[in-house]
């Protein structure tokens, strides 16, 4: 009887619709179609009544297969399902919003793509995206934080997700008495190589770091689907950008994704990663080139807005990470070192540009080092 019931799977690249009763006949088409080329797959379950125990099953092993996924929007009956049977220890999955109620939060900053807020009681803090995120990128992020804290990565604890009209959020732990490096930095500018000496060491141990590679992205596939994707990209420049992609080499150490010295915040006693919905693995100069587009290559207004930095002032950040983190001690070995990374930037903006919309100079210098 239970393979009668009616179901519906809509894709969308690594993004999937379920509709109807999830049975082990969608669960198995659902496995069939996912990719398996490292990327994760976003799987909607907004429309799903109810899953068969068979179908868990199915899910589970898809999961043991290689198959990399996670599940959102689901209701409670379908997560107190995946939570009874145990299945929720192995496949991340994040309930239906609940209501975001931002009158009880105060806003203390803001970022691209989103603005921050403190609670009342002062013991959380939310992170409010703006309407250019996909739900599935702020479902994706609270998936990804969780994982990397039981991964053993200093972070905040992540809590649940909340919806007002097109208002979604995140809620964290508010770290008391925490400030970002960049802060610290701007605040106290005679701390700067201080500071940059820690970040750079943190960010060495990071990348020397296994990554646990069945949770997690292959940073180069991420590149590789988006580009594959692009339609306003020709198809040389396309070509040139997807032979680079498989020119880098393969590592399975952790990534970031989003490198920089706003992402570390610390109270004096302990330092704490954040903004981890990028999290992955793969070469470390995939880090490189997002660190080396945001501390050399974005406007004077957002350096400013970002960091509450100049260009100048981030310029010499980079020196003196560049100096650590390579052990560089003279002029031209950072210099070879900088000619490297800036393909890596390239790529990076490419990535962003395609995803969010390109901004001034972009195009220019993606020509120059990548085309």
């Amino acid at each position: 009887m239970e393979e009668q019931r009616e179901y519906k799977i809509e894709q969308n690249g690594p993004f999937f619709k379920i509709s109807g009763s999830m049975n082990t006949q969608a669960a198995e088409e659902l496995s069939c179609r996912m990719s398996n080329d490292g990327t994760i797959n976003t799987v909607d379950f907004d429309l799903v009544m109810e899953i068969s125990f068979a179908a868990l099953r199915s899910l589970l092993r898809a999961r043991n297969s290689g198959k990399k996924f996670y599940i959102i929007n689901a209701s409670s009956k379908v997560l107190e399902k995946f939570e009874d049977s145990g299945v929720s220890f192995y496949i991340n999955i994040c309930r239906k919003p609940g209501l975001l109620e931002l009158e009880k939060f105060k806003e203390f900053g803001a970022s691209y793509m989103s603005t921050a807020f403190n609670s009342e009681d002062g013991d959380s803090i939310i992170k409010v995206y703006d309407g250019r995120v996909p739900k599935e990128h702020v479902a994706k992020e609270q998936m990804i934080a969780r994982a990397v804290m039981l991964f053993g990565i200093p972070t905040p604890l992540v809590g649940s997700i909340t919806k007002n009209g097109e208002k979604t959020s995140i809620e964290f732990e508010r770290i008391t008495g925490k400030r970002s490096f960049s802060r610290i930095i701007s605040e106290e500018p005679e701390r700067l190589e201080e500071i940059t000496i820690r970040f750079a060491r943190m960010c060495k141990e990071l990348h020397s770091k296994p990554c646990d590679t069945t949770i997690f992205n292959d940073r180069r596939m991420v590149y590789k689907s988006c580009i594959e994707a692009a339609t306003c990209i020709t198809s040389q420049q396309r070509s040139k950008a997807l032979a680079f992609i498989e020119s880098i080499p393969k590592a399975t150490t952790c990534l970031h994704g989003d490198m920089q010295l706003s992402n570390v915040i610390t109270t004096g006693k302990e330092d704490l990663w954040i903004d981890l919905a990028d999290f992955g693995y793969g070469y470390f100069m995939l880090d490189m080139g997002m660190w080396y587009f945001l501390s050399n290559l974005i406007l004077e207004k957002n350096c400013i807005n970002l960091f509450h930095m100049d260009k100048a002032h981030m310029r010499r950040c980079w020196e003196v990470f560049v100096k650590e983190y390579f052990k560089a001690r003279t002029q031209h070995e950072m210099d070879d070192i900088e000619k490297e990374v800036e393909k890596y930037a390239a790529l990076h903006m490419l990535f962003l540009g395609l995803s969010f919309g390109f901004e001034q100079g972009m195009m220019e210098y993606i020509n120059e080092k990548l085309f």
